[in-house]
């Protein structure tokens, strides 16, 4: 049985995922904090006052029907963030692909080889720029929805990528041309960049749901 102290850390924890300013999520954690008490005093349990709703959804119904100030998407630092994490992976793709460098590759092209290749590469940038993103953006809110949604998305945009991409290089006769190369990296930053601004509206769509339910509601 959960008392007050544990509804109130619940909800806080979802208000900070959601994205809701400091300020008003300790308004709400003191006007929820009163609420219990005053319930409390009335012999009422927080299972009992809170009945069949789930912590995490009455914690955004209250930020929303609060009107709750929450951060911004800030999907250009996550961009940016993204982009910096996946750089090593971006050089490893430079040299398996396109620098005739030894590799630990036999140097033939058939089929296997260059799909181990590109596998290779873009398993090391989803990973590079999923570990930046934690990495250097734990202080917003939501950024482990947003990994999460992220570890989902960035799989399934480079698996949808990867073909395109080797069938232009194929039909490029995987040329080394500037413009052949940077068309190709194109390629794969805009997939990626998609599925990065989608996770992230992913990850926020429990507050704007909410907050769309609230505004209804309220007319």
């Amino acid at each position: 049985m959960q008392d007050a102290d544990d509804v109130i850390a619940i909800a806080e924890h979802e208000w900070r995922a959601l994205g809701v300013v400091p300020r008003d999520r300790a308004a709400l954690a003191d006007d929820l904090r009163r609420e219990l008490e005053a319930a409390a005093a009335d012999g009422i349990t927080p299972q009992e006052l809170l009945g069949d709703a789930d912590i995490r959804a009455f914690a955004r119904r209250l930020a929303a029907e609060a009107g709750a100030g929450r951060l911004p998407y800030e999907t250009d630092r996550l961009l940016r963030t993204a982009l910096v994490g996946a750089l090593p992976g971006l050089v490893l793709s430079w040299l398996l692909l396109w620098a005739q460098t030894p590799v630990p590759f036999p140097v033939e092209q058939s089929v296997a080889d260059l799909v181990l290749r590109y596998l290779i590469c873009v398993l090391a940038v989803l990973g590079g720029a999923l570990f930046a993103v934690r990495r250097w953006m734990a202080d917003v809110p939501a950024i482990g929805r947003t990994v999460w949604a992220m570890a989902l998305l960035l799989p399934v945009a480079g698996v949808l990528v990867t073909p395109v991409t080797m069938a232009f290089a194929w039909t490029m006769g995987y040329s080394t041309a500037q413009p052949v190369v940077l068309a190709e990296a194109a390629l794969v930053a805009g997939a990626l960049a998609g599925a990065t601004a989608l996770a992230r509206r992913w990850a926020l769509a429990p507050a704007l749901r909410d907050a769309r339910s609230a505004a209804t509601g309220s007319r």
